[in-house]
C-alpha cells in the first residue's frame, strides 16, 4: 500500500480514538452526566421512554438481533461507502472523508460540553449476552466506548450523511442506504444507547451538514 493511499484513509482510523478521548475529558469539563434532562425531555414528548414502546415488555428475540444487526451496521457502512467511493472516483472519496471527518468532529466537540450516557443503565436490565450481534455490540461497547457521548447521536448523524452520499453516487443502492439509515436509526433507541432526542438531534444535524456542503459546494463553483 503507497504512501498517497496511506494518506487518502488514515482519517478512518482516527474517528475511534478521538471519539473514545470524549469520554475521558467531558466530565473534566462538566463534571456529572446531563442524563436526567434528556430523559425527562423523552418523557415529556413521548409520554414515556420510548424504548419501551420499540421493545414491549418481553421483547422479541428476532427483533433484538435485527435491531442490533442495524446498530452493528455502522461499523460496516462507513468503510463499504469509502471502498465504493474511492474506486468510482478518488476525488469524490476525498471529499467524502473531508465531509464525514468534518461532521464526526463536530460531534465530539459537542461531547465534550453535553456528557450524556443514555439508557445504559435500562439496557442492562433488558438485554443479555445472546446473539451474535448482541455479543458483538456489548463486546465494543466494552472495549471501545467511554460514556458521555450520546448527545446528538453520532450513529445517526454520520449514517444520515453516509445514505446520502451513497444514495447520490449508487442510484440503484438508494433504498438499501436509506432502509439501513432508517433502521440504525430506531435500533439506538430499541437497543437503548440512546434517548429519541439524540435521534432527533444527530437527524438535524446530518442535514444540517448535507445542506452546509452542498451551499459551500456551489459557492466554490460559482
Amino acid at each position: 500500500m503507497s504512501v498517497a493511499t496511506v494518506s487518502l484513509w488514515y482519517p478512518m482510523g482516527l474517528y475511534a480514538l478521538f471519539y473514545y478521548q470524549t469520554g475521558l475529558i467531558n466530565r473534566v469539563v462538566v463534571p456529572q452526566f446531563l442524563d436526567g434532562f434528556f430523559m425527562n425531555l423523552d418523557v415529556r414528548i413521548f409520554g414515556k421512554f420510548p424504548g419501551f414502546f420499540f421493545h414491549g415488555n418481553h421483547g422479541n428475540a428476532f427483533l433484538d438481533e435485527f435491531f442490533h444487526f442495524f446498530y452493528f451496521s455502522y461499523y460496516l457502512i462507513i468503510p463499504l461507502t469509502g471502498i465504493l467511493l474511492y474506486c468510482k472516483d478518488v476525488k469524490l472519496f476525498e471529499s467524502f472523508v473531508f465531509q464525514l471527518s468534518s461532521l464526526f468532529y463536530v460531534c465530539f466537540f459537542s461531547y465534550l460540553f453535553l456528557p450524556v450516557e443514555g439508557p445504559i443503565a435500562l439496557r442492562n436490565e433488558y438485554y443479555h449476552p445472546e446473539g451474535l450481534f448482541r455479543t458483538l455490540v456489548d463486546l465494543i461497547y466494552a472495549k471501545g466506548e467511554n460514556p458521555g457521548a450520546a448527545f446528538p447521536s453520532s450513529h445517526v448523524a454520520t449514517t444520515f450523511l453516509i445514505a446520502w452520499w451513497g444514495s447520490t453516487h449508487f442510484a440503484r443502492m438508494k433504498i438499501f442506504y436509506w432502509l439501513t439509515c432508517l433502521f440504525l436509526s430506531i435500533s439506538t433507541v430499541y437497543c437503548m444507547f440512546h434517548y429519541a432526542v439524540d435521534v432527533m438531534g444527530g437527524l438535524l444535524l446530518g442535514l444540517f451538514a448535507i445542506i452546509t456542503f452542498n451551499w459551500v459546494g456551489r459557492k466554490a463553483l460559482s
